[in-house]
């Protein structure tokens, strides 16, 4: 026993020793085989001592190293591939992909032949070390070929469909892209998987143990199949985040993306001991492709959120975490926070406080108080680094692990008024983008994400600290955006949601899309009883949809509604570039009428609200963002025409409530005059769902009758 403790020691020196190197690329030139044998018999020799070992006594630093892979068998692997000369960055793309076939070929055939000697007790001793499942390497180490990559731009491959269902999640709509290696994809399994309820359950499917130690159990059966999906680096689009679910959510992907970076940082640190050593005992080595680790910048998950207050609620969760166990050492939560989580006292100052004051008279809706709860400023960007016991804040980009950001604050950022001009090479090697709140965000600006979305995954203009020895070579060749897995979560379903997870994910593992029916649309919330007349559009397409929606209803609607009987007449408008249309014509016709934007100042807004409900004007132009942000109650509202249908369900009924009779004005002798017009397209299916539900829109959507009349019970 004396001896293994001698040796556990010696070992755990030589790792602090090798991790305090700076490893230079220049030092490896080609190896011969007579190094390649030396240094077999040396590991084997190692793998008889060690085998016996009892690891208890091994120190918690070296064994936790030794579970993130298997150190013995895919060393002698490795060393087994003879190496050629690296291909530069530039170099033609079917060259750099045809230089490596053979070496694959040959590493899987050694790899499969040493695996068959490994002994019994060998194999149990290394399931000891390694996590029973590593979907983060195999995720990362496969490689595709050109043509399965040319497939998947232009959409061509074959895809295995798949619907199941799950407890919490309900309704999973899988696709997996068919290919020749298909058997190494991971499968959804169509039962829901095992509750995660205690640490040694997180170890098991793939949570490092550091992390799994630290991370707050038992997690809720709807976390435990989110977490099941995100965990496999499947794209996952989840359209049913409630402010009741929402916490559970952000545990979610805040414990997956902090995974994502501590395997990362172990896979990096094991590979730099490993090239140490190989440069201790032979100075002509060359570096394996089996060392390379890393993309073409730092970063490797990127979380958008559409708040400061989102940000604040992230590294409160990732800081709880990392703190776990130094709190139980230290006797002051704030020397606490200091040793393990740097500058956080900057960041408390500049993401809390500044909350929106919430009357108690006329009090907001419940939901935008919990919305707009907390610091709701929106343009900010956060870098941040981790190790397994501290988080360190406002690290810069290129020297960050992950970045938390707002598409208006990254966007600003960038920079540049052209394409060339902008700064993307932070993002060229993001391997996990996760996307919260997406209804936020697109009340906010969509243009400024898909401008981000335009920007990943671009060849960088330089390479700064980029070592090309050890960055993977799918990054090279400029497939990093069939890596990425994608996080999209959102309160309900939207066209713009769908296209971006349509066709801006191209995850080569596949996809799962969560889309559960409405089955009661906020058309069951109506509590005014009045006719509700929805009028379809024809169109021709999609790229035609605002030009003739504006002539439908300038020669179909706007006439009848001109007349004096439809006074007080509110045209609710959910998109800004159509509230613009409607504004300049009718700015161009004279008409009379006033407006209510998100732009409008808070005294042309009273002024606005007092005209119309004494009818000094006929027209009330309404953008639907304006409602959002403001939640404004309009008085005096006799007729609604919705331009749209709302692209926040819950709207449509809470705009319909307005024209109760207590929001009336009795001296305007229209008491008896009261309707509500929706125009619809038939590519608003998602926007009516939410409405009157997924049954009815479809039989709304089949029908050959235009016109539609609901009646509120």
């Amino acid at each position: 026993m004396g001896k293994k403790l001698r040796y556990s020691s010696k070992l755990k020196t030589a790792t602090k020793e090798t991790f305090s190197k700076k490893h230079l690329n220049s030092k490896f030139k080609h190896r011969s085989s007579s190094a390649v044998e030396v240094l077999k018999k040396q590991i084997d020799l190692e793998k008889s001592t060690l085998k016996y070992q009892d690891l208890s006594k091994i120190p918690e630093e070296i064994a936790e190293q030794e579970e993130q892979e298997d150190h013995f068998q895919s060393f002698v692997n490795e060393l087994s591939v003879a190496t050629k000369k690296r291909p530069s960055f530039k170099e033609a793309l079917p060259t750099l992909l045809a230089s490596k076939s053979k070496d694959r070929a040959l590493s899987k055939q050694k790899s499969k032949l040493s695996q068959s000697k490994i002994s019994g007790k060998e194999h149990a001793h290394l399931e000891r070390l390694l996590p029973p499942s590593n979907r983060f390497k195999e995720h990362l180490n496969h490689e595709l070929d050109a043509e399965y990559v040319e497939k998947l731009m232009m959409g061509s491959i074959e895809k295995l469909k798949k619907t199941i269902r799950w407890s919490q999640l309900e309704c999973l709509h899988v696709l997996i892209p068919k290919n020749k290696d298909n058997d190494q994809l991971i499968h959804i399994d169509e039962n829901p998987p095992k509750t995660l309820e205690t640490a040694t359950d997180l170890e098991a499917v793939g949570v490092q143990l550091s992390l799994a130690n630290k991370s707050p159990i038992p997690l809720s059966e709807l976390q435990s199949e989110l977490f099941s999906i995100v965990n496999v680096y499947k794209d996952l689009y989840y359209p049913h985040r409630t402010l009741a679910n929402g916490e559970e959510v952000r545990l979610v992907y805040t414990l997956h993306a902090f995974n994502h970076i501590l395997k990362t940082r172990a896979c990096v640190m094991l590979n730099n001991k490993k090239i140490e050593e190989e440069e201790n005992s032979n100075k002509g080595l060359a570096l394996a492709d089996a060392y390379r680790d890393q993309g073409l910048a730092r970063p490797k998950v990127l979380i958008v959120v559409p708040f400061r207050d989102s940000v604040y609620r992230i590294i409160s969760l990732m800081a709880n975490i990392v703190k776990k166990n130094a709190s139980t050492s230290s006797s002051s939560s704030s020397d606490n926070n200091q040793k393990t989580i740097m500058n956080y006292e900057r960041f408390l100052q500049e993401f809390t406080g500044n909350s929106l004051y919430f009357p108690k008279t006329n009090p907001k809706p419940e939901d935008y108080e919990k919305t707009f709860t907390g610091n709701t400023d929106d343009n900010f960007r956060l870098g941040l680094s981790l190790t397994k016991k501290t988080l360190k804040l406002y690290t810069d980009f290129y020297a960050s692990d992950i970045l938390i950001v707002s598409p208006l604050g990254l966007r600003v950022t960038m920079g540049g008024s052209s394409n060339s001009d902008v700064e993307h090479d932070f993002l060229s090697s993001i391997e996990v983008l996760i996307i919260d709140q997406a209804e936020l965000i697109l009340a906010q600006n969509w243009e400024n994400l898909l401008h981000i979305l335009e920007h990943m995954h671009l060849q960088p203009k330089t390479l700064r600290t980029t070592d090309i020895n050890r960055a993977r070579l799918w990054c090279l060749n400029g497939f990093s955006k069939f890596y990425r897995q994608t996080l999209m979560f959102a309160s309900h379903e939207l066209p713009e949601f769908r296209g971006v997870f349509n066709n801006k994910c191209c995850n080569y593992e596949g996809s799962v899309r969560i889309s559960n029916p409405v089955q009661h649309g906020e058309i069951h919330n109506v509590l005014v009883p009045l006719a509700q007349v929805f009028q379809r559009i024809d169109v021709t397409a999609l790229e035609n949809v605002h030009e003739q929606r504006l002539h439908y209803f300038i020669h179909k609607v706007l006439p009848q509604f001109k007349s004096s009987i439809f006074a007080h007449t509110m045209i609710y408008v959910p998109n800004y570039f159509d509230y613009v249309q409607l504004r300049n014509y009718f700015k161009t016709e004279n008409l009379s009428f006033v407006q209510i934007c998100e732009y409008t100042k808070k005294e042309k807004i009273a002024r606005a609200r007092d005209m119309f409900f004494h009818s000094a004007a006929h027209f009330l132009l309404y953008s639907e963002r304006s409602h959002f942000f403001k939640r404004t109650r309009t008085k005096g509202i006799r007729h609604m025409i919705m331009y749209q249908p709302p692209m926040f369900p819950h709207f449509y009924a809470e705009m319909i409530n307005l024209m109760h009779s207590s929001n009336q004005n009795a001296r305007d002798g229209l008491e008896d005059s009261m309707s509500c017009t929706v125009l619809y397209t038939k590519y608003d299916q998602l926007l009516l769902n939410g409405i009157l539900g997924s049954e009815n829109t479809a039989k709304l959507l089949e029908s050959d009758k235009p016109i539609h009349i609901y009646a509120a019970q």
